[in-house]
C-alpha cells in the first residue's frame, strides 16, 4: 500500500452545473510481486490455406519433399518420408540449394549432388544404402532418374554437346553411357521434360516431325520422337504404359496430344486440359486416364474456395468421362504432379486444411481409377491480427483463417477461466478482380454485444454477419472511442497533419444521419452519454452530457493537453505527450476527487490499468481501485519489444484482459481475468420509447448482469400489470412491451450483477 501524499500546488475540481471543491491526491505505483490469476490459452483456428508440402519425387516407400514449418512461412529442408515410419532429413536444413541439388524421379533413389566437390550420393531409402562418386571432368549435374544420373558436355559457345546417363556398377565402377539417336536425331538441351521409371523425355534435333524424343535410362537410346511436338518453355510430357502425351499451353492450346507408344508416327488423339496462361495445369498419365491439375490462383475471390487449391481432375482416354478426384490440391515440386515406380500419381490435397493429406491415385485392374491416403498433413495453426474486448465479448481480426482476413468473436465467461465457441461477424464480400479486401479490421466492442469498424464511407456496426447496419459519416478516419449507442469516428489527438475533424455517432438518433456532433480532432472518450475532451483551458479535462448537455471538468495538475483519453465509470485515465508539454498521465476519480499516479499508455479498465513496458518486454496490470493505493503485477513476461494497436485489450465492462503474445504470427492467444474488484453495477445509459401502443426501454450497463434481469410494470394503483424478462445483449438490457394502453404506468428494472460483485441494481421511472 503506498501512502497518500498531497501535492505542493492542489489545484481546485470545478463543476460547471455545480459548486465542489475537492484535493487532488497523487498516489505513487508500488510494485506488489503478486502472482498474476493464472490465463487462458486460446488457439488460434487452423489457418485456411493448407501446409504448404512440395512434393519432389515419389518413389515405392516413401516420397522426398519439403513442408511448410510451424511458426513460420519457412520450408523444411528435404525429408524422405516412408509410407510407414518416421521423416528422416536428406541434406542441409534448412536447404542450401547452392550447397547441395537434391532430387529424385519415380524412384526410392534420392541423389544429393554437392558442387564444392562435385560429388554426388546415390542414396537408396529402401535398402538404406548409398554410394558416392565424382562426376568425370567436362560433365555437369542435371539430376537424378532412378538410380541414374544425368549429366551434360558443352561446346565453346555454350550448346549443349552431349548428355550422359552415369549409373554406379557393382564392381565399383561408374558406367557412363552417352544419350543417342539414329539418322541423325541427338538430344538438343539438357532439361527433361517427364517421364517414368525408366524413360525421359528430352529436347531433340535432327527429326523433321517433332521436337521431343524419349530416352532408354538403361541403353541411352533415343527410342522414338514425338510426331507434331513443339518446343516452349511449358513443354511437359507424362509417360503411360500405354500412351504418352505431351502438352503445351503456351500458344493457347488447352489439349493433350497421346500417341501409343508402340506406334509414335501413327494419329494422335486430344484430350481437353483445363488450362489457361494464367493458371497452368500440369498433367499425368495413370492407367488409360489422364489426369490434371491447375495451378492454384492467389485470392481468385469470385471462387474463394479453390484458394486452397485447384481440382484434381481425371479424363477417362476410352470413354472421356470426367472424375473429380478430390476438391482441392496444390503442385509441387519439378514436374507438378508426381509419378509412382508402379505408374501411380502422387499429390497433395483434401477438402480443406484439416482434410489435407498425401494422396495416391492409382489404375485398378478393372480400368477405374483408385484413391488411397497415404499419410495426413496437419493443419498450420492460423493468425491473430488485433483483439477488442467488452462485457465478455471478444472479437479477433484474422488475416488468414478464412479466404480473405475477417473479424470472428467469442464470448468469454465472466472469471476468463473459459472461452466459448468462435463465430464469424464479417467477412469481405467475394469479387471477380481480387479486390476483397478484409472486414472488421479496426473493430471495437461497444458492450452491448455489437462491434463497429470503419467500412466504406462510415462505419458499420454488427454482431453477426447478417445484422450489420452502416453509418455514413462526411470524413474518414477510425474509431477513437465508443460504449453502447455512441461512437467516436475520425481521428484522435494528431500533432503536425494539419486539422482533422471527429464525429460523435449516435446510434440511436432517429432518421439516416446518425452524427451527433462534428468537432476538431482531440483526444476524446466516451462512457455513457458523458462524452470527455480536453477543457477549453489548458490543463483541464470536460465532461458534456450528449443528451442533457451538463458539463463536469476537473484539473490534471499539468498544463498540457492530453493526447490520450479514456473513461469508464468512475475513472478517467489521461495522458500527456504532446511536444513542448509537460509529459504526465494519470487517473481522476470521480467520487473522491483525487488523482491517482499511474503510467502513460496503457488501456483502462475498472480500478486498473494495463500497461506494456517495451524495455522489461512485460504487460503490467497497475490496481489503482481503493483510491488510496497502487499496486503492480506482471500479466506476462517475454512479449515484444514493441506491441502494436490492439495486440492486447481490455474490457472495460466489468471483464478481464486478453492479449497477443505474439501479434501477427501463428499462434495462441492468452486472456485472464483483472483480479480487480468491479464497481456495483449501474446504468451507464439509458433510453425508453413509447408509441401505438408499444414501449421500448434499454440501458447500457457498467458490466453484465446476471441472467434472470427483469422489469415490473405497474399501473396507477400500484398494481403489477406486466413483468417484462430483459433480454441481454453484452452489457446491455433492454425490454419491450406490447399492448400499452392511455394510462399511467411506473417501471422498475431489477438486475443483479453477473461477478456476485455490489448490490442488486434497482431503476425506476414512468412509462
Amino acid at each position: 500500500m503506498a501512502p497518500r501524499h498531497k501535492p505542493t500546488h492542489a489545484r481546485s475540481l470545478f463543476l460547471v452545473t455545480g459548486a465542489l471543491a475537492a484535493s487532488v491526491v497523487v498516489l505513487p505505483a508500488a510494485h506488489a510481486d503478486t502472482a498474476a490469476p493464472a490465463p487462458l490459452t486460446i488457439d488460434a483456428p487452423d489457418r485456411y490455406l493448407p501446409r504448404g508440402l512440395n512434393l519432389e519425387s515419389a518413389g515405392g516407400t516413401g516420397d522426398l519433399g519439403r513442408m511448410e514449418r510451424d511458426g513460420s512461412e519457412d520450408f523444411t529442408g528435404y525429408r524422405w518420408t516412408p509410407t510407414s515410419g518416421t521423416a528422416s532429413a536428406i541434406g542441409k536444413d534448412p536447404a542450401d540449394l547452392s550447397a547441395q541439388r537434391i532430387g529424385g524421379f519415380a524412384s526410392d533413389v534420392v541423389g544429393v549432388y554437392t558442387p564444392a566437390d562435385r560429388s554426388v550420393e546415390l542414396k537408396d531409402m529402401k535398402a538404406g544404402t548409398s554410394i558416392r562418386f565424382t562426376l568425370p571432368e567436362g560433365q555437369t549435374y542435371q539430376g537424378t532418374y532412378g538410380d541414374t544420373v544425368l549429366t551434360a558436355t558443352w561446346t565453346a559457345d555454350g550448346s549443349v554437346e552431349s548428355l550422359h546417363l552415369l549409373r554406379p556398377r557393382d564392381d565399383g565402377e561408374l558406367k557412363d553411357t552417352t544419350v543417342t539417336g539414329k539418322d541423325g536425331v541427338k538430344p538438343a538441351s539438357y532439361k527433361v521434360l517427364g517421364g517414368d521409371a525408366d524413360t525421359l523425355a528430352i529436347w531433340v534435333s535432327g527429326d523433321s516431325t517433332g521436337q521431343v524424343g524419349l530416352v532408354d535410362t538403361t541403353t541411352g537410346r533415343i527410342t522414338g520422337v514425338l510426331k507434331g511436338t513443339w518446343g516452349s518453355g511449358y513443354t511437359q510430357v507424362a509417360v503411360g504404359g500405354t500412351y504418352v502425351a505431351w502438352f503445351d499451353p503456351a500458344y493457347g492450346d488447352q489439349k493433350a496430344h497421346l500417341l501409343r507408344r508402340d506406334a509414335l508416327d501413327g494419329a494422335e488423339t486430344t484430350v481437353d486440359v483445363a488450362s489457361s496462361y494464367d493458371q497452368r495445369a500440369y498433367i499425368a498419365l495413370v492407367g488409360d486416364w489422364l489426369v490434371s491439375l491447375r495451378q492454384t490462383e492467389s485470392f481468385r475471390n469470385s471462387d474463394a474456395p479453390k484458394d486452397r487449391g485447384e481440382p484434381l481432375l481425371a479424363v477417362s482416354l476410352t470413354g472421356g468421362q470426367v472424375r473429380t478426384l478430390l476438391p482441392h490440391a496444390r503442385l509441387g515440386g519439378t514436374y507438378g504432379l508426381n509419378s509412382t515406380p508402379d505408374g501411380g500419381v502422387l499429390v497433395a490435397g483434401g477438402a480443406s486444411a484439416g482434410d489435407w493429406g498425401v494422396r495416391k491415385v492409382t489404375a485398378a485392374p478393372d480400368g477405374t481409377l483408385a484413391l488411397s491416403t497415404l499419410r495426413s498433413v496437419a493443419p498450420k495453426a492460423g493468425t491473430y491480427g488485433a483483439v477488442t474486448l467488452a462485457a465478455g465479448d471478444l472479437a479477433t481480426s484474422e488475416p488468414d483463417t478464412n479466404y480473405l482476413p475477417s473479424l470472428y468473436k467469442r464470448h468469454l465467461d465472466t472469471g476468463v477461466s473459459s472461452a466459448g465457441g468462435r463465430s464469424l461477424v464479417a467477412q469481405p464480400p467475394l469479387s471477380t478482380d481480387g479486390t476483397g479486401g478484409t472486414a472488421g479490421s479496426g473493430a471495437f466492442a461497444l458492450g452491448d454485444g455489437a462491434f463497429a469498424y470503419p467500412a466504406g464511407g462510415g462505419i458499420d456496426v454488427r454482431s453477426t454477419p447478417d445484422d450489420a447496419v452502416s453509418v455514413g459519416v462526411p470524413g474518414g478516419g477510425q474509431i477513437v472511442d465508443a460504449s453502447g449507442r455512441y461512437v467516436v469516428f475520425g481521428y484522435g489527438y494528431m500533432s503536425g497533419f494539419g486539422s482533422y475533424q471527429q464525429y460523435v455517432i449516435d446510434r440511436e438518433k432517429p432518421g439516416s444521419d446518425k452524427v451527433l456532433l462534428t468537432r476538431p480532432a482531440s483526444a476524446a472518450a466516451v462512457w455513457g452519454s458523458s462524452f470527455w475532451t480536453p477543457g477549453a483551458t489548458k490543463g483541464t479535462v470536460t465532461s458534456t452530457d450528449l443528451k442533457s448537455g451538463a458539463t463536469e471538468t476537473f484539473a490534471l495538475g499539468k498544463e498540457c493537453t492530453p493526447t490520450d483519453l479514456q473513461a469508464v465509470g468512475r475513472w478517467v485515465y489521461w495522458t500527456c505527450a504532446a511536444s513542448g508539454d509537460p509529459a504526465g498521465s494519470g487517473v481522476w476519480d470521480r467520487e473522491t476527487g483525487h488523482m491517482i499516479d499511474v503510467p502513460a499508455d496503457g488501456e483502462l479498465g475498472d480500478g486498473y490499468v494495463v500497461v506494456h513496458d517495451e524495455t522489461a518486454g512485460e504487460l503490467r496490470l497497475v490496481d489503482f481501485h481503493t483510491g488510496d493505493a497502487v499496486q503492480t503485477r506482471v500479466l506476462a513476461a517475454d512479449l515484444p519489444g514493441y506491441m502494436a494497436h490492439g495486440a492486447y485489450a481490455v474490457d472495460r465492462f466489468g471483464g478481464g484482459v486478453a492479449w497477443l503474445p505474439e501479434r501477427g504470427k501463428p499462434g495462441a492467444m492468452r486472456a485472464v481475468a483483472s483480479g480487480v474488484p468491479t464497481s456495483a453495477l449501474t446504468a451507464a445509459e439509458a433510453h425508453a420509447e413509447r408509441s401505438a401502443g408499444r414501449w421500448t426501454a434499454s440501458w447500457q450497463l457498467s458490466k453484465p448482469a446476471a441472467p434472470g434481469a427483469h422489469v415490473v410494470v405497474k399501473d396507477a394503483s400500484g398494481t403489477t400489470v406486466k413483468t417484462l424478462e430483459a433480454v441481454q445483449r453484452g452489457a446491455a438490457l433492454e425490454v419491450v412491451w406490447d399492448g400499452v394502453d392511455d394510462g399511467s404506468y411506473t417501471w422498475e428494472l431489477v438486475a443483479a450483477a453477473a461477478d456476485g460483485q455490489g448490490a442488486e441494481l434497482r431503476l425506476n421511472g414512468a412509462v
